[in-house]
């Protein structure tokens, strides 16, 4: 697999392109993988598709349809247009703007996340995602059940956080008798630990392995 930089190197016996692109998937920021050309062209598939949703929308902040605008209706054909000459139009528009563009391979996993084949999504016309739909269906199952439960991870990670504030703000103030205000920090403690639990095991299954 190519870039634009140097990168961290796989643990030996990570030789193949679907281990490397998990080892920088699971390393590498999605803003830099974005910005040193990571998610664009077959390289780019592989790693988009080792990504987790919300690091899939986060890449399409780097893409040419949110950075420079350009008029997506060119991508559609006009009303008495001949289909001949709207397909050409259109293979050029997806030179001029697709082809470009740093982020077209996660623009194209999302849309077959999200079973959107209207259009064109990173680069591909509808013909080509319905068909990349029907031949990755499995793959595109296991993708959509793993980002589910970051989902139902995050909002349990969001909910030991607000139990955290709850229970520190129960018994404050100088006049808590010293026992109870001993039992409430060990409440806090008990708490601010399952917080913890719940933040590992959301970094984790997101692919973040370094946690923060």
């Amino acid at each position: 697999m190519t870039s634009t930089s140097a990168r961290p190197r796989p643990a030996a016996g990570q030789t193949t392109d679907r281990d490397i692109a998990s080892f920088l998937a699971h390393t590498e920021p999605v803003d830099a993988l974005a910005q040193d050309g990571y998610l664009a062209g077959h390289d780019g598939r592989v790693i988009a598709q080792q990504l987790r949703r919300p690091g899939l929308v986060r890449a399409l902040t780097f893409s040419v349809c949110h950075s420079a605008r350009p008029d997506t209706d060119r991508f559609y054909q006009d009303d008495e247009e001949e289909a001949a000459e709207w397909r050409r139009r259109r293979t050029q528009t997806i030179r001029d703007h697709c082809a470009v563009c740093p982020v077209r391979a996660a623009c194209a996993e999302l849309a077959l996340r999200d079973e959107d084949v209207h259009g064109v999504r990173g680069g591909l016309p509808e013909e080509k995602l319905a068909l990349r739909l029907a031949t990755d269906a499995d793959r595109l199952e296991k993708a959509r059940a793993a980002d589910d439960r970051v989902e139902r991870l995050r909002s349990a990670r969001l909910d030991a956080e607000r139990e955290v504030h709850r229970i520190a703000l129960m018994h404050t103030g100088g006049s808590v008798p010293a026992a109870k205000r001993a039992e409430n920090n060990g409440e806090v403690r008990t708490a601010v630990q399952e917080r913890d639990a719940a933040k590992k095991a959301h970094r984790t299954e997101s692919g973040w392995t370094v946690a923060a």
